[in-house]
């Protein structure tokens, strides 16, 4: 009986050892799977915005889009010009300003129009063809890389050019930077920078 209850003392002592191991051990393993999981998330917050995982950040804004057609009649008049009826093979770009009093807003147009479309178009900006300076290019190749749109303005053919300051409207003033394409006489291809 003397060894029973000896034996038993040892094993409940050996128990009572056993178990701050056992409780040290669940610690360790606990502090570590914590501290990987916040490695993770902190991986992954890192690595989201460069766009892995699937993940996208919508909260930058998207660089403005080319879009094809001929703007329409409120775009026109915010930029103090008209396209002439009959343009084709228009496309645009509308650039927003920083939202700095200095900054304000940009339109890139592109349209094929005749010569009558011509007229009609530099009339609205109060000029006439003979105010275009032959071999000019205004608005050059430069301007438009630098927006990313795909337009080339060819630097072989007949191109006239011409900068004009818009009227004011209320305490806005702005300007064009107008290359006019004329290689193909009967079909004028129009190049337009309007900054307001």
């Amino acid at each position: 009986m003397r060894t029973d209850l000896r034996r038993l003392r040892e094993e409940a002592l050996m128990a009572d050892t056993a178990r701050p191991e056992r409780e040290k051990t669940l610690l360790v393993t606990l502090v570590v799977v914590a501290c990987g999981v916040f490695l993770l998330v902190a991986v992954a917050s890192l690595v989201a915005p460069l766009g892995f995982f699937g993940f996208k950040d919508n909260s930058l804004p998207k660089p403005p889009q080319e879009k094809h057609g001929i703007p329409g009649a409120a775009l026109q008049k915010t930029f103090r010009l008209a396209v002439p009826a009959g343009a084709r093979d228009a496309s645009y770009l509308v650039v927003p300003g920083d939202g700095s009093a200095e900054s304000g807003q940009d339109l890139y147009l592109r349209f094929r129009t005749t010569p009558e479309g011509l007229k009609e178009f530099l009339t609205s900006l109060h000029k006439t063809t003979g105010d275009l300076t032959a071999g000019d290019a205004v608005l050059d190749q430069d301007d438009i890389d630098a927006v990313e749109l795909p337009w080339k303005i060819k630097t072989k053919g007949r191109l006239a050019g011409l900068y004009v300051d818009l009227p004011e409207q209320g305490d806005e003033a702005g300007s064009a930077l107008l290359t006019v394409d004329e290689t193909e006489g009967a079909a004028p291809l129009v190049y337009a920078h309007v900054t307001l």
